[in-house]
Parts: structure tokens; sequence; C-alpha cells
């Protein structure tokens, strides 16, 4: 089950984009599920910019099956305004009945 992490602020930064939320690890089937948010891309190779409210991005993400599992803020004066939370996401494990299947398929396969 894969985790991710948001960080974003809750009071605006400026009147241009108060909002900056950033969240890493997204897989590309869930970026392209939030793409009707406005993004700035990306901040390096695994971390989005969305310029929405935490809150959106938050609920976004759980419509998408995420769930916040913790979440912190700096103690630093100048970044009280920052918060992060770290999601996971579970998948359901495939059944044990096709796993069988396929790993059969894959012997008849090899012995052709």
């Amino acid at each position: 089950m894969p985790y991710i992490l948001v960080r974003g602020n809750l009071a605006s930064y400026s009147h241009k984009y108060p909002w900056r939320v950033l969240v890493s690890g997204l897989k590309a089937a869930d970026i392209e599920q939030l793409s009707r948010f406005s993004s700035i891309g990306y901040c390096d190779d695994s971390t989005i910019v969305y310029l929405q409210h935490p809150c959106i991005i938050l609920t976004a993400l759980e419509v998408l099956g995420y769930k916040v599992v913790a979440s912190s803020s700096t103690s630093i004066k100048q970044d009280y305004n920052e918060y992060m939370w770290t999601m996971r996401k579970e998948f359901s494990e495939p059944e044990p009945d096709t796993v069988v299947k396929k790993a059969g398929m894959a012997r008849n396969i090899l012995l052709l």
C-alpha cells in the first residue's frame, strides 16, 4: 500500500497564488484523476504542485481512496502556516486462486 505526502498552507501567502499544495508519491493514474485542479507542474521527480486550498486536494485524494494516517505542522515561527499530511491507499490482495492459475499458466507456457 503506497503512502503519499501532502504539504500545504492554511492561510494565504499572496493575492495571486494564495494556496500551494505539494503532493509527493502519486501514481500516474492518480495524477490523471487530479488533472482538473490547477497545477504549476513538478518541483522534483515525484512532487506535483497544486494551486488549491489543501482541503480541496485532501478531499479529492480521499475520493481516490487515500486516507490520512498522520498529520503535523512545523514549529518554526515563519512557517506556522505549513502543514503536512501522510496518506495511505489500500489495495485489495489478489485472490489466491487467481495467483495459482497464473503461475500454472506461466509454467505451461515454459514447458512448450
